[in-house]
């Protein structure tokens, strides 16, 4: 049966100035949860969207923010709340772009900064992108005031919520007028979601776009079963190939610790491979740098913790290895959700020791999904192949994928990581300390 035409932006009721924006940006048609979002946010309605992570959330609630509030007002009139500083960062950034075709400005307030950098920030900020504690230590201190801020959005609640942020969103809400609209966003919605809904929403209308846990349809997902001693092996071999084979996309490398980060970080560092390390104990500055060294291709292959997973929003990764099984279903479903973006293609291949197989089949049970755990032979000698049994679905042997192409000894890395982070800044801090020390 032949489709209708496609929704385009014109059909909201948007100013000329942010349509002109979207069209210099190249968006043209939106996505299924922001055709159901944007009208409701424009009228001013409570919204509780469920959508996947990599739909489009953010011009789902950001359009309607930037288009509302009123850019000659010097006070805050619209609060966005985020679990971890990365994703309040990339929001920021995507809000920043299209709020400026209306001269509506938007400040990031986030921890790991100090508090006197950021306090400059606030006046005259018409929107305001925060973590939870840091937007309620600068509300009780009387440095941020949301007595005027009648437009509220809390993105990835069920993260907040595992992450324990609940009561601080409480605390931050009784700083809020009561007379306010909140749209709440999140990729999934047990029970205890929706019971705190009534919290926070009147009424609301509800945007679902996916039913229940899912993974896309374009990725190609695999499974390796791999011992515990040579999983690190196998790891590297396959990044090595991935980085050789795809010219143009790069490797999301995920970890359940930060531990774990740090010993995969120090092996890449031995093979040369141009990488770097994401997890929840870097400073401020530090996370930034990563971030952005990966946004821009400098960086190729990215180790992280799920706090990465929440927080990255790039068209280019090409390959999503989890080292470790993740934790629960939704870890899973987000770390998914970081390839086969933009209407790419995508590889994910899950590592599976003896311990963690189990928790693995779980997860596939949940998901509905049939993929066989293949096996993973080391032949005798570092530097042969890697030979590997058929998975289903086509990632056979493993090699190449969305990698990023050529490295040549680090590519210019300083060191490695991104250009400048290590060699060229000089700073000590950003040197490897020994491996008992990290």
């Amino acid at each position: 049966m032949p489709q209708g035409p496609r929704t385009t932006f014109k059909v909201f009721d948007l100013s000329d100035e942010i349509q002109s924006a979207l069209a210099e940006l190249g968006f043209e048609h939106p996505t299924p949860i922001q055709e159901k979002a944007i009208p409701l946010g424009l009228s001013g309605r409570d919204v509780l969207g469920k959508a996947q992570t990599g739909t489009g959330k953010t011009l789902a609630f950001g359009l309607p923010l930037i288009e509302r509030v009123d850019p000659t007002r010097i006070s805050a009139q619209a609060l966005v709340l985020l679990p971890t500083r990365e994703l309040a960062q990339q929001v920021a950034e995507h809000l920043e772009v299209v709020a400026a075709a209306r001269s509506v400005k938007v400040a990031l307030l986030v921890g790991g900064e100090k508090v006197r950098f950021q306090r400059a920030r606030i006046p005259g900020r018409q929107i305001v992108v925060g973590t939870p504690g840091r937007i309620l230590d600068l509300c009780r201190e009387s440095l941020l005031h949301l007595e005027w801020a009648e437009l509220l959005v809390l993105d990835e609640f069920d993260r907040m919520l595992d992450m324990g942020f609940i009561d601080d969103v409480k605390r931050i809400v009784d700083f809020l007028p009561t007379d306010r609209q909140t749209m709440l966003f999140s990729a999934t919605a047990p029970p205890e979601i929706r019971k705190l809904t009534s919290l926070f929403l009147t009424n609301p209308e509800v945007c679902e776009v996916a039913a229940g846990l899912k993974t896309a349809d374009k990725i190609d997902q695999t499974a390796l079963r791999v011992s515990p001693m040579d999983r690190t092996e196998v790891l590297l071999r396959m990044l090595e190939k991935d980085i050789k084979n795809d010219l143009d996309r790069t490797v999301l490398v995920f970890c359940n610790t930060r531990r774990m980060v740090g010993e995969l970080d120090r092996e890449l560092w031995g093979r040369e491979l141009p990488a770097a390390a994401l997890s929840g104990d870097f400073e401020q500055s530090r996370r930034f740098q990563v971030m952005d060294g990966f946004r821009e291709k400098r960086i190729r292959i990215l180790v992280a913790t799920d706090v990465a997973s929440r927080g990255l929003d790039v068209d280019h990764v090409g390959h999503v290895i989890n080292f470790d099984v993740p934790l629960e279903v939704e870890d899973y479903v987000h770390r998914v959700g970081r390839t086969a973006r933009a209407g790419r293609s995508g590889r994910v291949t899950t590592l599976v020791v003896p311990a963690q197989e189990r928790q693995f089949k779980r997860i596939l049970q949940t998901l509905g999904k049939d993929i066989r755990i293949g096996r993973v032979k080391l032949p005798g000698g570092s530097r042969r192949a890697v030979v590997m049994d058929e998975p289903r679905h086509g990632s056979g042997g493993r090699g190449g994928s969305g990698g990023r192409g050529g490295f040549g000894g680090r590519g210019g890395f300083g060191g490695r990581g991104t250009p400048g982070l290590r060699r060229d800044s000089g700073s000590s801090s950003d040197r490897r300390p020994p491996r008992r020390g990290r």
